[in-house]
């Protein structure tokens, strides 16, 4: 079986990464069924960039490995997406689904910049992502909020081991998606049963 070549690699919010960040949320096809989650990130696209650096910076010392800002990059160093997940409080709800308690539960998405779609990027985007927090932080359990008018990044959620919380159909248009440790370890397992 041929292994794939690695296209993308996931990196750390820098400070020069804020101008490809705004950029990007200033796209309206990005934007169409997203959302920059300004309340629970603490900082939006309307905040200057010193302002937003100063904002994420103290954010990200306070909550420290429950707060990820992550920047998508070709294996050359091209910008060509972002993730942002974040720890929710106990008692954190959306919708009807609500954080299990006395669980680590980070909630977050993917955008890519829209010539990029279409080609598989996102997928091993996500994937990536997904390895990156499970390796650097201890939740238990990784949730998504895809638009239910867009099924795109629903499947692209999907191929990365996400299944839909059956418990409401969705809530402000948008639906949700988990992904526990646990089950991610079974498919990776699994994953590699298949590639021996």
């Amino acid at each position: 079986m041929a292994v794939s070549k690695q296209r993308l690699v996931v990196t750390e919010l820098r400070e020069e990464d804020l101008p490809f960040l705004f950029e990007l949320w200033h796209t309206s096809e990005v934007m169409r069924y997203a959302d920059e989650f300004p309340r629970l990130r603490g900082w939006s696209k309307s905040d200057d960039l010193r302002t937003a650096w100063a904002k994420y910076q103290e954010k990200r010392s306070t909550l420290v490995k429950g707060y990820t800002q992550l920047i998508l990059r070709l294996v050359g160093g091209m910008r060509i997406g972002e993730s942002f997940f974040i720890l929710l409080p106990e008692g954190y709800r959306f919708g009807k689904w609500e954080k299990p308690e006395d669980e680590l539960c980070l909630m977050g998405d993917i955008k890519l910049k829209p010539e990029y779609w279409g080609q598989g990027l996102g997928t091993e985007g996500m994937q990536k992502v997904v390895e990156w927090l499970l390796g650097h932080t201890d939740c238990c359990l990784l949730v998504v909020p895809p638009h239910r008018k867009n099924p795109a990044a629903q499947r692209v959620y999907e191929k990365a081991g996400f299944e839909l919380y059956r418990g409401m159909r969705s809530w402000r248009n948008h639906k949700v998606m988990e992904l526990s440790r646990e089950r991610y370890k079974r498919i990776t397992v699994s994953a590699r049963g298949r590639a021996s």
